[in-house]
């Protein structure tokens, strides 16, 4: 009699133990697939501004992320997002289906998330070849000075704009690209940094690079 009571009693605490590690692991499924519907609605929605905000001639920046590179940066999160949302929901869904069913849904699943991962390679390779960063240098009549760093193939390049909360603007009348290696030959940490403000009475001068070769000026608002 004692030991039927006795197994019982842990029958009873194995049957709990089990469901509650089922609880635990649901809801951090659930977790999971809501961080990354969230990932993917803030990320393509930055995305859809930031391409947007470049067709009016601005950039999107966030720290020193903006332009075109913001956009692929946030592409990516998004797929890796939806690589985690696509995977986690099929799981969940097919959490009690029978064996076929789960073994058709979360197989087409899998099949997807790697054609998206392909896909974002893809992305990544092709987003690497060139970048913008945009670096603040100092402030003039209650603007704050920006000049955007660019990187490609072609080489590299520099504008001179200012930032306005969360939006550059690059300034019209300054000259466009100003680095003396346009081959492609340019070394960035001996091209960028060191950045130097001069301003006069009606002009604007950035100079940069090892010995300040490199200059960018625009006329005082």
């Amino acid at each position: 009699m004692a030991a039927t009571s006795v197994r019982t009693h842990h029958a009873g605490l194995v049957t709990a133990s089990t469901a509650s590690t089922a609880t635990t692991a649901s809801t951090a499924t659930r977790l999971v697939i809501s961080t990354a519907a969230v990932l993917v609605v803030v990320s393509a929605g930055t995305a859809v501004l930031a391409r947007r905000v470049v067709g009016e001639g601005r950039a999107l920046v966030l720290g020193a992320l903006g332009g075109q590179t913001l956009v692929e940066v946030a592409v990516l999160v998004a797929g890796v997002a939806s690589v985690v949302l696509v995977v986690g929901v099929a799981w969940r869904l097919t959490r009690r289906s029978g064996f076929w069913p789960q073994i058709v849904v979360r197989s087409t699943a899998s099949l997807l998330a790697v054609a998206i991962g392909l896909g974002l390679c893809a992305f990544a390779w092709l987003a690497a070849l060139g970048s913008v960063r945009y670096v603040d240098v100092g402030s003039v009549d209650g603007r704050t000075v920006t000049v955007a760093e660019y990187r490609s193939l072609a080489g590299l390049g520099a504008t001179l704009g200012h930032r306005d909360g969360w939006f550059y603007t690059p300034d019209p009348a300054s000259p466009g690209p100003a680095i003396g290696h346009d081959d492609g030959a340019g070394d960035p940490r001996a091209e960028f940094g060191h950045y130097r403000l001069e301003v006069t009475s009606d002009l604007v001068t950035v100079r940069f690079g090892d010995d300040g070769q490199n200059v960018l000026t625009a006329p005082r608002p």
